[in-house]
């Protein structure tokens, strides 16, 4: 009787730097796909072998760039629950939308983290190549997205959310250099209801209806998307359950 070697696949780091930079991607294409920005201030890319989109634009690529090198802190630990991509009326500033990114990380997490062990190959996790094509798929429902949503009336603007495990402030905003820290408090409109502290889908608080659009499970670090259309767009007071 014999036995084969299961081949270690990518570490954590490399799992968490393949997300950042997946969410990055894909909140450059969501502005472009709920039209936040005129299309023409866009150039069209390929992630994954699949079209995304990038502003061109140097303030919002600069906020972007920003936003992820603050939440890619709080991955790499661990930390990061929630991103969500609030879409809302420059107006009323009632949300229209959320984009709403859930992470999920594996339970043994502080034990690898120990030493260099969180760069180390990893027994049972996905190949470079296995990993491309989890997220092809991902943006492959993304892109489809648009056809599914009502479109977004009037100027739109957007903020994003960020939400940790342990519900205490982000690590990047812990400046020693009395620097001017990049997150601050959320709007109470632009925040999700129920909070991240409850599951969404066997909470009993009403909430405005959620689409599941899709979930990548690599085993370290899961991630999924939903998509949440709100009353002041759909003019529906419809609320789940």
């Amino acid at each position: 009787m014999s036995t084969t070697n299961q081949q270690p696949g990518l570490s954590y780091k490399e799992i968490a730097d393949a997300i950042i930079s997946f969410l990055e991607i894909s909140l450059h294409t969501i502005l472009y796909l709920r039209s936040v920005y005129p299309a023409s201030t866009f150039s069209r890319r390929r992630a994954h072998q699949v079209p995304v989109y990038q502003s061109r634009h140097p303030q919002v690529r600069g906020y972007i760039t920003n936003v992820i090198s603050s939440l890619a802190p709080e991955i790499h630990n661990g930390k990061l629950r929630r991103m969500t991509v609030v879409i809302k009326g420059v107006e009323d500033g009632l949300p229209r939308e959320r984009m709403i990114f859930d992470l999920g990380y594996l339970g043994e997490l502080d034990k690898l983290r120990e030493g260099r062990g969180s760069e180390v190959g990893l027994i049972g996790a996905p190949n470079a190549e296995e990993l491309g094509l989890m997220l092809r798929g991902f943006l492959i429902k993304l892109n489809a997205l648009d056809g599914q949503l009502l479109d977004n009336k009037g100027e739109t603007t957007f903020a994003v959310i960020i939400e940790t495990n342990d519900s205490l402030e982000p690590s990047s905003n812990i400046n020693e250099d009395g620097s001017v820290p990049p997150w601050i408090p959320a709007l109470a409109n632009d925040t999700l209801h129920p909070p991240a502290s409850q599951d969404l889908e066997g909470c009993t608080e009403k909430h405005e209806p959620l689409l599941n659009v899709k979930a990548v499970e690599t085993g370290v670090i899961d991630i999924r998307l939903m998509v949440q259309e709100c009353i002041a767009k759909t003019g529906i007071d419809r609320l789940d359950p």
